[in-house]
């Protein structure tokens, strides 16, 4: 076929803003929604998890189940000694002091991490955990020991992997015991045997007497 200048070809449609803004936003939810991005996901999962799990195992280690920790932090910001970007916090700390809970909060702290680092590397409750973790990096921040470059990409990560819910689990151990218990379930299921057919019984027809 022969076009001509004055002539368009089918194929040569004019790309509209509703197509383009249909085709923007298809490859922008790609990764938040297709199953195939889930091994992206594995990755931050994996990388998150161990570094929460260095965290909680530092503090299992430098004795947070038989000290205060939280309690002297709490101290210094009451006191003003530790700067604080927002000035409310300090009343946050001196409540907290006068509850007297500073030190089940560091006893709490070691395993509340333990937890997030678990669910990450297991891929089993991500997105509770993505939302605890980010409860606890923003509490970092506001009491003043966190480090915005650090803290504050972790907090985003973890907005990610809220917003992944249909597929930041989908690689992990929940779906690998799923997938052994349902084999092991077939292995072990005995064998359904057909009923046997019966034979249907066929009507007698009565003999017809013949008339001489």
């Amino acid at each position: 076929m022969i076009i001509t200048p004055h002539q368009r070809s089918s194929n040569d449609e004019p790309t509209t803003v509703p197509t383009l803004w249909a085709r923007t936003r298809a490859v922008l939810r790609w990764p938040f929604t297709n199953r195939f991005a889930s091994v992206l996901w594995l990755a931050l999962r994996l990388c998150l998890g161990w570094i929460w799990l260095q965290f909680s195992l530092d503090k299992f280690q430098s004795g947070w189940l038989s000290s205060d920790p939280i309690g002297a932090i709490m101290q210094q910001i009451a006191k003003g000694t530790l700067p604080v970007p927002l000035a409310f916090y300090r009343d946050v700390a001196r409540t907290l002091l006068g509850l007297g809970v500073t030190p089940l909060i560091s006893h709490v702290m070691p395993f509340l991490e333990l937890a997030v680092a678990l669910a990450f590397l297991s891929g089993v409750l991500v997105v509770p955990a993505a939302i605890g973790s980010i409860l606890l990096n923003v509490n970092i921040l506001l009491s003043g020991i966190g480090v915005l470059k650090l803290d504050g990409r972790f907090v985003v990560t973890e907005v990610l992997f809220i917003l992944a819910w249909r597929v930041v689990g989908m690689i992990g151990v929940q779906q690998l015991l799923g997938r052994g218990l349902r084999a092991v379930r077939h292995t072990l299921r005995p064998a359904q045997r057909a009923p046997a057919l019966q034979p249907v019984p066929q009507p007698v027809r009565p003999e017809r007497v013949r008339r001489r």
